[in-house]
């Protein structure tokens, strides 16, 4: 499996980076998520549960980043294991200046241009899958994510309490009725 896209967020780069790598952000923009910590090591784990036809069910996720340059770019590998399957696979991210967000003038917001790529492979009942149909819901749920996270930046930077450091990150989050949905 393969995807790649780009998505213009509307928050400055260092805080698009610091919150793609923050347990708290994280359980709020990654669809299904229910519960995300960051080990000492730096690795991630989570519980995400999906309810697709074919895709239903909770899966253990492990993330590792590597290759990471702050506010640049990163590089994800990690690994997804559940009763349907599993997924181990990559993922690189970009981030470019992208000049004013939506608003024009001497109050304008700076916009983060995010592109990325990502590439997995698929074992188990998961595999027998149509690739296309994996693939599209691979991109309707970093679709989805993509906007939740521009959402929660932008109404951070509304309140001046948009993700300052990634060091400042809590090493454990669990989900609450607000993050949970």
């Amino acid at each position: 499996m393969h995807i790649q896209g780009s998505r213009t967020l509307h928050a400055r780069r260092d805080a698009v980076f610091a919150a793609i790598l923050d347990p708290e952000m994280l359980l709020g923009f990654i669809p299904g998520c229910r519960e995300v910590e960051r080990t000492a090591d730096g690795t991630y784990r989570g519980l995400i549960s999906l309810r697709m036809p074919g895709m239903a069910g909770t899966y253990r996720t492990t993330v590792r980043p590597v290759d990471v340059s702050a506010p640049d770019h990163g590089r994800l590998e990690g690994e997804v294991v559940g009763m349907m399957g599993t997924l181990t696979g990559s993922a690189s991210f970009r981030l470019a200046d992208a000049g004013a967000g939506p608003d024009t003038g001497p109050d304008a917001h700076p916009a983060t241009m995010v592109t990325y790529d990502g590439q997995a492979v698929i074992g188990g009942p998961l595999a027998r899958l149509d690739g296309r149909f994996v693939e599209g819901v691979a991109r309707s749920l970093v679709d989805q994510g993509l906007s939740r996270l521009d959402a929660r930046l932008q109404a951070g930077a509304s309140h001046d309490a948009a993700p300052e450091h990634v060091d400042a990150a809590p090493d454990h989050v669990p989900a609450t009725s607000d993050t949970a949905r």
